[in-house]
Protein backbone atom coordinates (compact mmCIF):
# COMPACT_ATOMS: atom_id res chain seq x y z
CA UNK A 1 0.00 0.00 0.00
CA UNK A 2 1.18 3.99 -0.94
CA UNK A 3 1.95 5.97 2.02
CA UNK A 4 2.67 8.92 0.36
CA UNK A 5 0.13 10.62 -2.04
CA UNK A 6 1.82 13.54 -4.19
CA UNK A 7 -1.48 15.58 -4.73
CA UNK A 8 -0.12 15.95 -8.52
CA UNK A 9 -4.07 15.73 -9.36
CA UNK A 10 -5.19 18.26 -7.31
CA UNK A 11 -5.44 21.58 -9.63
CA UNK A 12 -5.28 23.55 -6.49
CA UNK A 13 -1.78 23.60 -5.75
CA UNK A 14 1.21 23.88 -8.05
CA UNK A 15 4.23 21.23 -8.58
CA UNK A 16 6.70 23.06 -5.97
CA UNK A 17 3.89 22.13 -3.33
CA UNK A 18 3.29 18.56 -5.00
CA UNK A 19 7.16 18.34 -4.36
CA UNK A 20 7.10 19.23 -1.03
CA UNK A 21 3.85 17.45 -0.06
CA UNK A 22 6.17 13.96 -1.34
CA UNK A 23 9.90 15.10 0.19
CA UNK A 24 8.11 16.33 3.52
CA UNK A 25 6.63 12.53 4.50
CA UNK A 26 9.27 10.82 2.72
CA UNK A 27 10.97 7.82 4.78
CA UNK A 28 13.03 4.38 3.87
CA UNK A 29 10.23 2.47 2.40
CA UNK A 30 7.71 4.98 1.15
CA UNK A 31 5.54 4.36 -1.67
CA UNK A 32 5.11 7.39 -3.57
CA UNK A 33 1.89 7.80 -5.65
CA UNK A 34 2.32 9.87 -9.07
CA UNK A 35 -0.15 9.82 -11.88
CA UNK A 36 0.07 9.19 -15.14
CA UNK A 37 -2.99 11.96 -16.80
CA UNK A 38 -3.46 15.04 -18.11
CA UNK A 39 -4.84 16.37 -15.15
CA UNK A 40 -1.83 15.78 -13.04
CA UNK A 41 1.23 16.58 -15.90
CA UNK A 42 1.42 20.32 -14.95
CA UNK A 43 2.26 19.62 -11.41
CA UNK A 44 4.01 16.17 -12.03
CA UNK A 45 6.54 18.04 -14.59
CA UNK A 46 7.85 19.99 -11.87
CA UNK A 47 7.42 17.84 -8.88
CA UNK A 48 8.65 14.09 -10.36
CA UNK A 49 11.92 15.35 -11.90
CA UNK A 50 12.60 18.06 -8.59
CA UNK A 51 11.94 14.38 -6.48
CA UNK A 52 13.76 11.93 -8.10
CA UNK A 53 16.86 14.75 -7.88
CA UNK A 54 15.82 14.61 -4.04
CA UNK A 55 15.73 10.87 -3.81
CA UNK A 56 19.67 10.42 -5.72
CA UNK A 57 21.17 12.90 -3.48
CA UNK A 58 19.73 11.74 0.27
CA UNK A 59 20.96 8.15 -1.00
CA UNK A 60 17.56 6.18 -1.90
CA UNK A 61 16.99 3.51 -4.44
CA UNK A 62 13.43 3.87 -6.43
CA UNK A 63 11.88 1.30 -8.26
CA UNK A 64 8.62 1.13 -10.31
CA UNK A 65 6.02 -0.96 -8.94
Amino acid sequence: MWDILSGDFDTSIDGERCYKNVVKHIQPGSIIVFHDSVKAWPRLQIALPKTLEYLKEKGFRMEAL
